[in-house]
């Protein structure tokens, strides 16, 4: 029996690609014709796992999630040898991070889960970071739980099973909802059950780019609509 629901944020309830790409092209910094941000914008995502397994092995030092997207943010304009982004450029691309807008299903869903089950987030965002994008998308949890909890970002064991521990629930009544199958198995191989949503549009025309596992989760939809009812075949 599912007595707590999890949610990845970043893909699965928000859309960072649209969000960061459209925060370069209002900085006013270079024509948009002269420059694809979208393409900067899936550089600096691609760079993303590799620095969390970097600090999980412990090659790198802990570090929150908005430290480690300056750092990446550095490297990629170094890499790209971008001279138009100045500190405060920096600053707002990083500050986005915080204010990415909701796919159209996310917050409507989440009000009505909550009148069934214990919500909560499991995200590799810091703690202040999900607290202001959950403000300004007006998406509701029970908890919010953070990589920053147990100092492990996912999919380190660690982050599934201790906010299952913090929760006083064992595994099997644990489900978490994502958009990223490596996310899931990873879940799934402590104990959790897995829901997938399909986010056609989370990469645009990089997906290719983007290598999953292959995984198939006890329930597999394209949207929240309705999850409350598509949940009793579990």
């Amino acid at each position: 029996m599912i007595k707590v629901l999890f949610f990845d944020i970043f893909g699965t309830l928000v859309d960072w690609r649209s969000s960061i790409t459209e925060c370069g092209q209002n900085l006013g910094v270079i024509e948009k014709e002269k420059f694809n941000w979208e393409l900067f914008t899936i550089n600096w995502r691609l760079k993303y796992n590799p620095i969390l397994k970097k600090v999980n092995n412990k090659k790198l030092k802990w570090n929150v999630l908005d430290e480690l997207h300056k750092q990446t943010l550095d490297e990629l304009i170094q890499e790209m040898q971008i001279n138009f982004l100045k500190k405060k450029h920096r600053e707002t691309l990083i500050d986005e991070w915080h204010k990415l807008k909701a796919w159209g299903d996310s917050s409507k869903s989440l009000r009505f889960l909550k009148n069934k089950f214990i919500t909560a987030t499991l995200s590799n965002a810091n703690v202040s970071l999900q607290r202001k994008l959950l403000k300004n998308t007006k998406m509701e949890f029970d908890f919010i739980f953070s990589a920053e909890h147990f100092k492990k970002y996912k999919p380190a064991r660690e982050v599934y099973l201790g906010a299952a521990d913090y929760l006083n629930l064992k595994p099997k009544n644990c489900a978490l909802v994502a958009s990223h199958k490596n996310d899931l198995y990873a879940a799934s191989e402590c104990g959790f059950l897995t829901i997938f949503v399909q986010r056609n549009n989370e990469y645009g025309n990089y997906k290719s780019l983007f290598l999953e596992r292959e995984f198939k989760a006890d329930l597999q939809l394209d949207t929240l609509v309705n999850l409350e009812e598509k949940l009793k075949v579990l």
